[in-house]
């Protein structure tokens, strides 16, 4: 019984020792491979990548992407979700909470939205390509609920100060800031008209104040 004892009080170091060293490792195979079909959306597009192709480029088997994430939309799901950290989402944040003017909050606000989304441009056209995908339909659904929240949280916090417009409630201008700020006006504006990330956000901005301050607003 104590030479068992011994036996199983040897191993169980090792047991915590590798649990971490195996986190790590699926972790920075995570990253591969997230970096490699990033790489590879940007030259061939959704359609174009294979996960061979991926493997490839992570150096790791097919069996590995496929146990890793599943699918190929899986791994666009996996891009979409970090866009916001990949973005500075926490620093923009407190930046724009810090700032006590609307109209200035509303143009880092502008300024964050054509970073994020310029950064994000060969994410966004893999995610159109695999827009069939349930997973991916439903992380739409559920980013479009995300910003719509943000958006309330940053019209409430503005909506004491004299410059806000008092003919409009809470839930009317989060909708006007929420169709502002959509990913399709974004690609009207700079797929359709060939606008700069610059000229997007300058516009957003103004487009931002006029319909939610009085500054901005023409009557």
């Amino acid at each position: 019984m104590r030479q068992d004892n011994e036996r199983a009080g040897n191993r169980s170091p090792t047991r915590r020792y590798d649990s971490p060293v195996r986190a790590r490792r699926a972790a920075e195979t995570r990253r591969r491979i997230t970096t490699a079909a990033r790489e590879l959306f940007t030259l061939h597009g959704f359609a174009g990548t294979t996960v061979a192709a991926i493997a490839g480029r992570a150096q790791v088997t097919p069996q590995t992407v496929y146990a890793t994430f599943g699918s190929k939309g899986a791994i666009v799901r996996a891009l979409l979700e970090q866009l916001e950290q990949d973005a500075d989402a926490a620093g923009w944040a407190a930046r724009i909470e810090a700032e006590a003017e609307p109209g200035r909050q509303l143009e880092l606000f502008a300024c964050w939205t054509g970073s994020m989304l310029s950064s994000s441009r060969a994410v966004i056209a893999a995610a159109r390509g695999a827009s069939q995908d349930p997973a991916l339909v439903e992380l739409r659904e559920e980013g479009d609920r995300h910003r719509r929240s943000a958006l309330r949280r940053l019209v409430s916090a503005m909506a004491t100060h004299a410059s806000f417009r008092p003919d409009l409630d809470l839930d009317s201008a989060t909708d006007r800031a929420w169709l502002l700020t959509g990913l399709e006006v974004y690609l009207a504006a700079t797929e359709g008209c060939g606008w700069s990330e610059s000229e997007y956000a300058d516009w957003l901005a103004d487009a931002l104040r006029q319909q939610l301050l009085t500054t901005g607003h023409r009557t």
